[in-house]
């Protein structure tokens, strides 16, 4: 009778642990246990923010580095010439050409000599089959030397004018456009009677040149009169407005007083009508028993007294 006995094969594939002879001290102290993460198998169908996240802190870190080794490799320096004179030109200019324009070697005079100067090259040779462009075949009319003909001159010549190169653009600021222009500096116009600004000559200065000359001179153009106080010139217009009557008592004025409403009284009558109503007596104003003195009336009634006593001294 054979018998069969089962194999435990749980953890086949387990390595045994090596026993030491210390063991029994490794085990009192305090082990650390590290996690390694498994590499997992991409997989199309799981998407997950996390990867994304690591892939783009990856490369900002990357990135920063390469900037510091790039800054780091960045030397800026600087190296006089040891030269006396200043840069640019040195005639401040007055020589400078414009610029703006099209190059002298480019522009459509210089393509009409360069096509000139090749017929006149292959004038009575054999044809040697070479293409020189679009403006360069061979002419076997030879045009006259004039404006539509032959001409290649700057200004005598069909098409584009050549620019000149030494003329400096200028600004004007216009403060009169009614008044033509050509006639105040030169006394002629080419319209005649039918321009259609002013013809005007006569030179008038602006108000802010008058007060700069004015400040400068220290004089002013109405010095006659003026005296530098420009007081003599406003218009008061307070006298007609300023009672001459007491509205209570229907009398001259008495130390006159003014009300918040700006009526005038009497101080006696003011009073007197304060103790019956404290509102004004011809408003209605509530006043709260506040009368101030009427400096102006008063002052008014000064100089009247003054301009009498000078008419009666007179």
């Amino acid at each position: 009778m054979s018998t069969f006995i089962k194999r435990n094969i749980k953890n086949k594939g387990a390595r045994k642990r090596k026993q030491s002879s210390d063991s029994d001290e490794k085990e009192e102290e305090s082990s650390v246990v590290v996690t390694h993460d498994k590499r997992k198998k991409a997989n199309p169908n799981v998407q997950s923010t996390t990867a994304v996240r690591k892939a783009q802190s990856k490369s900002l870190d990357a990135n920063s580095s390469n900037s510091d080794e790039d800054e780091a490799s960045i030397v800026v320096s600087y190296k006089s010439k040891r030269t006396a004179q200043s840069e640019g030109p040195r005639d401040q200019g007055a020589t400078a050409e414009l610029e703006i324009e099209t190059e002298t070697d480019k522009d459509a005079q210089a393509i009409y000599q360069k096509s000139i100067d090749i017929n006149k090259e292959l004038e009575g040779k054999e044809d040697d089959k070479v293409y020189r462009g679009l403006n360069n075949y061979t002419q076997f009319f030879k045009k006259k030397d004039s404006a539509l003909g032959n001409a290649a001159s700057g200004m005598v010549r069909k098409g584009p004018i050549r620019a000149p190169a030494n003329i400096r653009s200028t600004v004007r600021w216009d403060y009169q456009p009614d008044i033509c222009k050509d006639y105040k500096e030169t006394g002629y116009c080419g319209f005649g009677d039918s321009c259609k600004f002013l013809h005007d000559r006569s030179d008038y200065k602006h108000g802010w040149q008058l007060e700069q000359e004015g400040s400068s001179t220290g004089k002013s153009y109405a010095a006659d009169d003026s005296d530098g106080d420009d007081t003599k010139y406003e218009i008061h217009s307070d006298d007609d407005e300023l009672p001459f009557k007491c509205y209570i008592c229907r009398e001259s004025f008495v130390d006159p007083i003014m009300t918040k409403c700006k009526h005038y009284f009497c101080e006696r009558c003011a009073l007197a009508q304060y103790k019956k109503s404290s509102r004004c007596a011809i408003c209605g104003v509530q006043t709260n028993g506040v009368f101030n003195p009427a400096k102006e009336l008063i002052a008014r009634f000064k100089t009247r007294e003054m301009e009498g006593n000078n008419s009666d001294s007179d």
